[in-house]
């Protein structure tokens, strides 16, 4: 499986990437999670916490006249993620893009975009956490993707959001999960789904024990592994395996 989370800011899509992967992870999937959020996220939702060194060293990387950056030596994907990714929670290995402000460097932002386009090893499941918004889709950074999950929050701000993304890859293999929902949203999930024309995958329900363990910068898996939204998102992980199957 190669899924990508994409959607707007404060979706939950890192809370729920994160999930994913250790769900996967757990049933005894080889998984490489990939933060391509400039933004923290991922690393708590995996349980990880506060990650400094997760990235890969701007050396291997560097710019040439003429040709603009590029890989510094022949080096495959396979080798950098044995080399770098750290290991998580249930065996997970995990590689960020980096973070704002300052430690996004030009030479490791080549490398990880090497490994986004060109890991291949057989047996893996990749799973991957976008910045928000439209801006890394829709320069490729997605592409290496099977399959997309648009999360969204039951609002029309939301909605305006992911159907930008809707727009960018309209031919790969893209559904919905609707995140966060409750009885007094202004949009029912069946409504964004219709208006998005993308299969509805995941309603995942608003969850107090869930908010708490975001705020806290802890995996929901660990903190309510028993809450409604966690078994929304183990619903999930059966459908993106259906989905990977086709």
């Amino acid at each position: 499986m190669r899924v990508a989370f994409v959607g707007k800011g404060g979706s939950g899509k890192s809370s729920i990437a994160g999930t994913v992967a250790r769900l996967l992870a757990r049933a005894g999937e080889r998984v490489l999670a990939l933060d391509v959020d400039t933004l923290p996220g991922l690393s708590y939702s995996l349980g990880l916490g506060r990650v400094a060194e997760a990235g890969l060293p701007a050396d291997l990387a560097e710019r040439r006249e003429k040709v603009g950056w590029v890989m510094r030596d022949p080096v495959s994907a396979e080798e950098l993620v044995e080399r770098h990714a750290l290991r998580g929670p249930d065996g997970i290995r995990f590689l960020q893009l980096g973070k704002l402000p300052g430690h996004v460097k030009p030479g490791s932002s080549v490398a990880f975009r090497h490994v986004l386009d060109e890991f291949r090893e057989p047996g893996w499941t990749l799973v991957g956490d976008f910045a928000a918004g439209t801006r890394q889709s829709s320069a490729g950074w997605s592409a290496f993707a099977q399959t997309i999950a648009v999360v969204v929050e039951p609002t029309r701000a939301a909605l305006i959001s992911a159907r930008r993304l809707r727009s960018l890859a309209p031919e790969t293999n893209m559904g919905l999960v609707v995140n966060k929902a409750a009885g007094r949203q202004a949009l029912a999930p069946d409504r964004i789904a219709a208006e998005l024309q993308l299969p509805l995958w995941a309603e995942v329900p608003y969850d107090e024990a869930v908010a708490s363990a975001d705020r806290k910068g802890v995996a929901p898996l660990d903190a309510a592994p028993s809450s409604a939204a966690v078994a929304a998102i183990v619903n999930l992980v059966a459908r993106l395996r259906e989905e990977a199957s086709r």
